[in-house]
């Protein structure tokens, strides 16, 4: 009896490594395979990579190109503070940036796995659990997040993270977790939803919360993290007003959570939770896991961003995981029965999430032929580190805001040279800077919607692999 227990629990183990073996492989075949091609350089991470680099060389989150008269707050410090670190530790590089996202996302799948197994699921439940974890996990949009230097993978990390401590009965300490998400970005406010529920719920229960020295001592760092960031905001509360405006006009110029449709999915994995609660009159992991996916809904929704797409893959997932854990202890035939078309339904939302091709996102699908095509071949890079390694100090290069500076941040750092925006700042176009140069580096894995944005690039760039034009500039 024992060793046939053994044996069941070995056969258990094996599967979860086989799972995380994929999710290895595909993770090392996107960031060795397609390092600078799925997706292509975006001018986010130049934004990003930029004020981590600064931090990392000058001991400032002060760069020039980003805005010339003060620092951008456009995004809380955490991701960048990280970045800097690394690179203080390792060395700069645009593959070390990427690199960070990576591991991020081998730290997700490590949390997912291990999510999972809290659930101690029965044998099906637990084969379709580890499917719907590695079609997640698996999703373009997901591994898109490993090899960006953006911080979805590491909040997302810190997000799943917060998830299992509550699982686990330490709220103090999942709260904490998503408190330090938001010095990394400020979608952690969509994570304080399940937080939120369980004081509702203990209110109302009149239950009592308890928590220990250690969730004390996290959520006592958490706060001190937090005050940190906002000492920075105080030292400029109007730069910091004036970012986000800017960030609040963007996210509006689509109607809240994505209109009727947003609200009504929202709507649906909420009425998932209320019925998990009504069910079993306790606020168990079923219901951890649905407000979470809820959290997760709502951040895709109201972010409105291609990148955020992702967490319409996390959302379905948990929803998922959530019924199969209502399921694994479900009594009634009936309640066996629509568990089972809510888990259809779930699945079918996930395929279609994780793997249907979205406008903006459909140009930088994966494919094959991106393991052997270059975004930019290697020695076309070299030339124009080669050329600004001979800039006199003080030299002026505009890249058009394009996604290719962090190439060459160490060069043109060594070279006393400054690279440029072209516009005022990131949050505002004029007047326009006044550049020695303009390099413009052209690919045919570009998507053509942003050439749009080349409305100081003449002529502007057409997609074909022409490599990067050196143009001296007269003002």
């Amino acid at each position: 009896m024992a060793l046939s227990a053994f044996s069941a629990a070995m056969r258990r183990e094996r599967l979860f490594l086989g799972v995380f073996a994929v999710l290895l492989l595909a993770a090392f075949i996107v960031r060795l395979g397609m390092a600078f091609e799925f997706p292509v350089p975006w001018s986010d991470e130049t934004a990003f990579i930029a004020q981590a680099y600064a931090l990392s060389t000058d001991g400032t989150f002060f760069v020039d190109a980003l805005n010339a008269e003060r620092v951008v707050m456009w995004m809380p410090p955490g991701y960048m503070l990280l970045l800097a670190g690394v690179f203080e530790v390792f060395g700069y590089s645009f593959d070390t940036a990427r690199w960070v996202s990576t591991l991020c996302y081998l730290s997700i799948a490590v949390l997912a796995l291990v999510l999972v197994r809290q659930l101690v699921l029965p044998g099906r439940y637990l084969w379709l659990a580890l499917a719907a974890t590695l079609l997640a996990l698996l999703s373009p949009y997901m591994l898109a997040a490993s090899n960006i230097a953006r911080m979805e993978a590491l909040y997302t990390a810190l997000f799943l993270a917060s998830l299992l401590a509550l699982l686990k009965g330490r709220p103090g300490l999942g709260l904490a977790l998503v408190l330090i998400g938001a010095v990394v970005h400020f979608n952690a406010v969509y994570m304080l939803l399940p937080y939120a529920a369980l004081v509702l719920w203990t209110i109302m229960r009149r239950h009592t919360l308890t928590l220990n020295a250690t969730d004390l001592l996290a959520l006592v760092l958490a706060l001190l993290a937090l005050t940190g960031y906002g000492l920075m905001v105080a030292g400029n509360p109007g730069g910091f007003i004036e970012d986000m405006k800017f960030q609040f006009a963007f996210k509006s110029l689509g109607e809240p959570m994505g209109g009727s449709s947003g609200w009504l999915k929202l709507g649906l994995a909420l009425s998932i939770a209320g019925g998990q609660l009504l069910y079993s009159r306790r606020f168990g992991s079923d219901v951890v896991l649905s407000l979470y996916g809820t959290a997760f809904m709502a951040l895709a929704l109201h972010g409105q961003s291609m990148w955020y797409d992702f967490a319409f893959v996390l959302a379905d997932w948990l929803l998922l995981l959530s019924i199969l854990a209502t399921l694994a202890r479900a009594e009634r035939r009936w309640r066996r029965l629509v568990g089972l078309m809510l888990a259809a339904g779930l699945s079918v939302a996930l395929l279609g999430h994780g793997y249907g091709k979205r406008e903006h996102f459909a140009a930088l699908w994966p494919r094959a032929e991106l393991l052997t095509q270059s975004f930019l071949s290697p020695s076309e890079v070299e030339r124009v580190r080669d050329w600004i390694s001979d800039l006199p100090k003080g030299t002026r290069v505009s890249f058009g805001y394009s996604g290719v500076e962090a190439f060459f941040f160490d060069e043109l750092h060594r070279a006393g040279a400054t690279w440029s925006g072209t516009r005022h700042s990131v949050t505002q176009v004029l007047p326009m800077r006044r550049d020695d140069f303009r390099v413009v580096c052209d690919s045919s894995l570009y998507p053509a919607y942003l050439f749009i944005f080349d409305w100081d690039i003449t002529p502007p760039r057409e997609g074909g692999d022409t490599g990067c034009r050196i143009i001296k500039l007269t003002n």
